[in-house]
This record gives C-alpha cells, sequence and structure tokens, in this order.
C-alpha cells in the first residue's frame, strides 16, 4: 500500500493506539516503506542500545568479529589488555573500510592505504607518510562507539547522550539471574536471510496464535495445557516478555534428551520458559537447560537477517559427548526457524496489497499491540 503524504501524522496511527482489544495492527506502509524505515534507523537504530553478540565469541586478545546495525560498520574487538572494545569500522584517513567478518588479528589494517591500528583502536603505521608538526598519529585512531556488557552480553550505542545500559535494561537482568547468565558460553552461531521487514519477526515471536499452525508438525507437539502461557507480565525496562509453562526442555524437539537443567532454577524457571525480548531486535528463549538468543538484523525496509545463537553453562561444553548432545539443540533451531521464517514473508508478501486487510489483535497478540506502539513512540513527533 501506497504510504500517505503526511506519513508521519499522529493522526494516522489513531486505532494502533487503542487498547489491545479494540486496536488495529500497524498500516502496510509500515513495513514497506523506504521513509518508515529510514525514520526507523534514524531514532530508533541510532539512539538505542543495540545487542551486537557474546564476550565468549572473542575469548582471546586480538579476537573480533563485525557486524552491520542498519548498515552502519563496527568492529568488535578484544585488546591486549583483555577490554572489549567497539569502533566504526572505517579508516580515519580517507574512510575505507578496515575489517571483514571474524577472526584474530596482531593490528587491523586498511587495505587502501595500510594505515594500520593497534587492537585498542590507536593509529601506529602510516607507510610513506611521516609524523611532523601537522600530523600525530595519536590524533588520529579509530572512532570508537559506546560500549558496555551485562554478563557478557555486549550492546553498544551510536548515540553519545545515551542513558546507561543498565538504565534500558531496569529488571531484566534481576529476571534472568536464575539462569546463571554469566556462566554461558556461545556454542553456535547461524545466520538467516529472511524476505520481510525487521518488526513481522519481533511480533510473530510474540505471537502465539500461529503456533498450532505453522509449528504444527514440529512445535506445536509439545502441548502446552491450556494455552499456559502468562500474556502480558509488567516490565521495568525497554522489554517485553511472557512465560509458557510446560514440560522439559523447549531447546529440544519432541522426544529428545538433553542436559541436565541448569542447577540453580527454581520456581516457575523450573517449569517452563522465560521469553523476554529487549527491545528493538532481541528475542531471549531462557529454558531450563539453555538460552537461545535470536538477533533481528534489518538489512532494508523489506529484508533482513536472523542470527540465532545457542548458549549452555561452560562445563556443558567441556563433557565429551558435548557436540552430540548440542547437536539435537541445534536441530530444534534448523527445524523451527525455516517454518518462522517462511511465515514472516508470507507476511510481507501480503502487506503489498494497495488496501490495509488487517483488522484487528487477539488475546494471543496483546505483546504485538504493546510492540507496535512502541515502535510509535519512538518514530513519531
Amino acid at each position: 500500500m501506497h504510504a500517505p503524504d503526511d506519513l508521519f501524522n499522529p493522526a494516522r496511527y489513531a486505532r494502533v493506539r487503542e487498547p489491545a482489544a479494540r486496536a488495529v495492527p500497524l498500516p502496510n506502509w509500515c513495513y514497506t516503506s523506504p521513509e518508515f524505515y529510514m525514520r526507523e534507523v534514524e531514532r530508533i537504530f541510532m539512539k538505542v542500545w543495540n545487542y551486537v553478540g557474546h564476550a565468549s565469541q572473542i575469548p582471546e586478545a586480538g579476537d573480533y568479529f563485525t557486524i552491520e546495525i542498519t548498515g552502519a560498520p563496527v568492529i568488535i574487538i578484544r585488546g591486549d589488555d583483555g577490554e572489549i572494545r567497539a569502533f566504526h569500522n572505517s579508516c580515519r584517513h580517507r574512510g575505507s573500510r578496515v575489517a571483514w567478518g571474524e577472526g584474530s588479528c596482531k593490528n587491523l589494517t586498511c587495505p587502501y592505504h595500510n594505515w594500520t591500528y593497534a587492537r585498542d583502536g590507536n593509529l601506529i603505521a602510516t607507510p610513506l607518510i611521516d609524523e611532523d608538526e601537522d600530523f600525530s598519529r595519536a590524533d588520529y585512531p579509530l572512532l570508537p562507539v559506546t560500549m558496555d556488557h551485562w554478563a557478557g552480553f555486549l550492546f553498544v550505542n551510536f548515540d553519545p547522550a545515551c542513558a546507561p545500559l543498565a538504565d534500558y535494561l531496569g529488571d531484566l537482568p534481576a529476571n534472568c539471574a536464575a539462569y546463571a547468565p554469566e556462566n554461558l558460553v556461545c556454542a553456535r552461531r547461524k545466520t538467516y536471510s529472511v524476505e520481510g521487514n525487521w518488526k513481522l519477526y519481533f511480533e510473530n515471536y510474540n505471537d502465539s496464535l500461529h503456533i498450532p499452525f505453522v509449528h504444527q508438525g514440529t512445535l506445536a507437539k509439545q502441548k502446552v495445557k491450556g494455552r499456559a502461557r502468562s500474556t502480558h507480565e509488567e516490565t521495568n525496562g525497554s522489554y517485553i516478555t511472557h512465560f509458557t509453562k510446560h514440560e522439559g526442555s523447549r531447546g529440544l524437539l519432541t522426544g529428545e534428551t538433553g542436559f541436565p537443567p541448569i542447577g540453580a532454577l527454581a520456581g516457575r524457571y523450573q517449569a517452563g520458559t522465560y521469553y523476554p525480548c529487549l527491545y528493538p531486535t532481541v528475542l531471549f528463549g531462557w529454558t531450563i537447560d539453555c538460552l537461545w538468543i535470536f538477533e533481528i538484523r534489518p538489512t532494508g525496509p523489506e529484508t533482513m537477517d536472523l542470527v540465532a545463537s545457542s548458549f549452555f553453562p561452560k562445563d556443558r561444553l567441556e563433557r565429551p559427548d558435548f557436540e552430540e548432545v548440542a547437536a539435537r539443540y541445534y536441530a530444534r533451531i534448523d527445524t523451527i526457524l525455516p517454518e518462522d521464517n517462511e511465515a514472516v514473508s508470507w507476511q510481507q508478501q501480503g502487506l503489498r496489497a494497495p488496501v490495509n486487510a488487517a483488522s484487528n489483535f487477539t488475546h494471543m497478540e496483546t505483546l504485538c499491540h504493546a510492540f507496535d506502539n512502541w515502535v510509535l513512540d519512538q518514530v513519531l513527533d
């Protein structure tokens, strides 16, 4: 559907702002319009804390990985002092990218003119260009990106005036403390390309109604008696959450056995899965024996990448049968995510219609309504 000229007029979204029982979803153009997407980049992704990965991905000095956040290239690297830092992936000479992918390095060297940076970002070599009274290498380090972390989870923020990460997370760390997140290690990451707007994936993860249909032969086999799901819990932080009661581990397909439960769990955490979703793009799944994180990486108004990361307590990785058992958890992700990816692509195709066909939310989609309104809070004046 073609976006109106007054795309950011709050009156256009009055019905989305209604209570969930009466509200309608976001208009089609919110998922297809380049103008709406660029406003999201400007007012969301360049302002909030963006999750970029986990410390266990770069355990040694010189280990690094690169990431693009709505097109902005960033390097994450561990220095000789053990500190993990984030830098804009842009040489201080003429702006070339200086790193790709992931790996380990003695230093970072721009391929264009070989300006070379130490692992703390300082400029240490400029071939054919000597220092003089007008040029000092000390004045041209890689430009840093604000970074902070929680229990090994790494976040960056492009806004110099941002509030602390702790304020953004609110009570999320306390609510996840029983899983001992500081002892978790990332064992596998897998990336999928998805033909859909980033918001659709966030909504899909918080939509319980699709499970018996999209996942009829897989996830739906894990019976949830009477849809024993908390549909909308109060939170103090930039996230929404739900909790589903069930038997066994949600990290496995029906009939599979895995690792022992995490020992510190108590109360409801022993009998279900906790699903906090941190705005704008981090989908957690804390279950009795593992954690998965789905990272939504927008690549345009109608495309995205999804990065699925699997985490286990560190001592599980020391077991001789770790790879054999972990493969059962990976099989669950490799089976379920293609089903979700396809469902999101169906939505994207349908939202290109010249009419707004979507009519309402049900009681099993109230978190989608909450998320849509958070997006509007950010993009509208």
